[in-house]
């Protein structure tokens, strides 16, 4: 019997797992991140009511994914019952270190909410992979201009190092996601406000890559 429930499990041999797919950029499957310009009120620095809510900004067109690509922003849609993309992102791109949080304004503190919309770059890139609920990424465009991207469950993005970005709840008050990154020591936020920031690697390198075109392709994203 005890055979029989270990052959139910499967072999324990590491299978090969195919290459990373390409990223999504089809803006017309109406299941697709959504990303648009903010307006002023919505693009201050402090923590308010308003962070939480969409402000788009009027008559600006719609952000399209392959322009999301351009800043560093590569994203997938995921079948939350299916995980084998997150293990070929994990396994091909060297991610190490992994986490789960839930987070509304009950179950996190103000101060982690507050931390959490101060702009900021990371050493390292990163994954987000919203499994409930749904909240807002704020990140940099080519103008220095704030752009709002609505993550759903299922959504993945990948976060370039360097790329200058914030995160809200919306007016749902809840989100829970994985944060995958690679090493726990350059976890750390690298703040805008401090003067040290533009002048780290990561930084210069990302503004080196932005300067060429489209920094997903240059980190090797299909």
């Amino acid at each position: 019997k005890l055979e029989e429930e270990w052959k139910k499990l499967g072999s324990d041999v590491i299978q090969n797992l195919p290459p990373i797919p390409p990223s999504l950029v089809d803006d017309k499957d109406p299941s697709s991140l959504k990303a648009w310009y903010l307006d002023d009120e919505t693009s201050k620095a402090a923590y308010r009511t308003s962070s939480l809510k969409p402000g788009r900004k009027l008559d600006s067109p719609a952000v399209k994914l392959s322009q999301l690509r351009e800043l560093g922003i590569i994203y997938y849609r995921i079948n939350l019952n299916d995980f084998s993309v997150v293990n070929q992102i994990v396994k091909e791109r060297q991610y190490k270190h992994t986490d789960e949080i839930k987070i509304s304004q009950t179950c996190k503190d103000e101060q982690f909410l507050d931390k959490w919309f101060v702009e900021h770059c990371n050493e390292d890139e990163q994954v987000r992979l919203i499994t409930d609920g749904t909240c807002y990424l704020d990140v940099r465009s080519k103008q220095d201009t704030w752009i709002r991207l609505h993550l759903q469950p299922g959504d993945l993005i990948v976060i370039a190092s360097g790329l200058y970005h914030r995160g809200t709840l919306d007016e749902d008050d809840y989100c829970a996601m994985f944060r995958i990154f690679r090493d726990a020591q350059r976890w750390a936020p690298l703040y805008r406000s401090e003067k040290r920031t533009e002048t780290q690697s990561s930084r210069v390198q990302y503004l080196k890559t932005l300067k060429k075109g489209n920094v997903a392709t240059d980190l090797g994203f299909k």
